[in-house]
């Protein structure tokens, strides 16, 4: 059960949205400014998800759905390091908001590991 106050966790995440945006105004300034500007998009775009799944379903079924968001990410640890900009990014904005909510990576792959035994 997640005990946090849905404001803070809404505060939380418009943060991390502006510091994605910040991002993606600075990728012009890096060696990959195509790779960059889509991961961050790619951020921004997920948390904006996120707020959305908090002001309908609440802080417990907006982690219920990010986990599924979570586990339809195609693996990345097989990509060369500048591939799927999005991917990444959308992999990164949930990753902190598990963080941010305290959900760890096992509760994430037990999630996972119940749905894939109930199909």
């Amino acid at each position: 059960m997640i005990h946090l106050a849905r404001e803070d966790v809404l505060r939380g995440l418009e943060r991390f949205r502006s510091i994605a945006k910040q991002d993606f105004l600075a990728s012009n300034l890096t060696g990959n400014p195509d790779f960059w500007a889509a991961q961050a998009a790619a951020r921004r775009e997920q948390y904006d998800r996120l707020i959305e799944a908090i002001q309908e379903s609440g802080v417990s079924g907006a982690v219920e759905q990010a986990i599924e968001w979570y586990n339809e990410l195609p693996p990345l640890h097989e990509e060369p390091e500048f591939g799927k900009p999005d991917a990444r990014g959308k992999k990164q904005a949930l990753e902190v908001f598990f963080k941010a909510v305290g959900i760890d990576r096992r509760t994430i792959r037990d999630a996972r590991d119940q749905k894939a035994a109930r199909m």
